[in-house]
């Protein structure tokens, strides 16, 4: 069977997905920072052709961005469905494929279709569900063009998370056509039907330990040497030289700290071996 054959191959390929929720929440705070920089630089730098000094562009620059960043996020707000599709894929990967193809089924009334557990047989391919903390790798992909072959179908719609890039040689070796559905994808089409299930929406607190932690990380580091070199750079070529040496400074500053071991992610990493070891000396000295 080509699912065992793939066995080794997909251990390999399998890449295991460590995003929380609180980590996508500290990803979408930097988006806005970020964007609120950006916005304003470019606003001062065209102000400062409409003002005398930079003292008003700048200003203006500021309350320019705070308007614009609020109203995004209100119009956002707005448009805001009762969860997002994180929260969706979430509760598949808990609760496994069954309860995605049920879901999927309730949104289209009177629907008859061949259905099991985790797949929807239609006229000329199948829907299969599978859903899992990671993307799919090649024995997943296997057993999908297994089951695709068994009933005779040539195309899958597979729902999941993602799938691993060389896996897609599989279904290409079988002659089969993959389509990979996305959680965001389910997540329109139940909403567009008004079929998406009641889930409690998942409220994490602003963390500034983990606004650090990312912020910090070491894989900014190049981002941020980067930066700070041509606003460095740029300080020599503009009358506001004072103004982009202070920003291209504390961006290479913000670089020198990925370098340090706050680099590594230990701000929020738990005290667990102080505790450990606090609690073996305590056993130590009763006995």
């Amino acid at each position: 069977m080509i699912e065992n054959y793939y066995q080794l191959f997909d251990a390999r390929l399998c890449i295991e997905n460590d995003i929380s929720g609180k980590n996508r929440n500290m990803a979408k705070t930097l988006d806005y920072i970020f964007a609120s920089i950006v916005l304003s630089l470019v606003t001062f730098a065209w102000a400062t052709f409409a003002f005398k000094n930079w003292i008003g562009a700048l200003i203006f620059s500021c309350a320019f961005t705070a308007v614009a960043i609020f109203t995004v996020s209100y119009v956002q707000k707005k448009k805001a469905k009762p969860y997002s599709w994180e929260r969706l894929e979430l509760e598949f990967c808990l609760r496994g494929n069954e309860y995605a193809i049920k879901t999927l089924l309730r949104a289209i009334k009177n629907a008859d279709f061949d259905n099991s557990r985790n797949y929807i047989l239609l006229e000329n391919g199948i829907i299969i569900a599978n859903f899992k903390f990671s993307p799919l790798g090649a024995s997943d992909v296997a057993s999908a063009c297994n089951l695709a072959a068994k009933h005779e179908k040539n195309e899958i719609f597979l729902f999941a998370k993602g799938i691993d890039r060389k896996a897609y040689q599989i279904a290409n070796l079988e002659k089969i056509k993959l389509n990979l559905i996305k959680t965001k994808q389910i997540f329109r089409f139940l909403a567009k039907r008004n079929a998406l299930p009641d889930l409690k929406k998942m409220r994490t607190k602003f963390d500034f330990r983990s606004l650090a932690e990312t912020m910090l990380n070491r894989r900014n580091f190049k981002n941020y040497a980067f930066s700070g070199g041509i606003l460095i750079i740029v300080s020599f070529i503009t009358p506001l030289k004072i103004y982009y040496i202070v920003l291209g400074t504390l961006t290479l500053l913000m670089a020198l700290l990925t370098l340090t071991p706050l680099g590594n992610g230990s701000i929020t990493s738990p005290k667990v071996f102080t505790q450990l070891e606090r609690e073996l000396e305590d056993e130590y000295k009763r006995e």
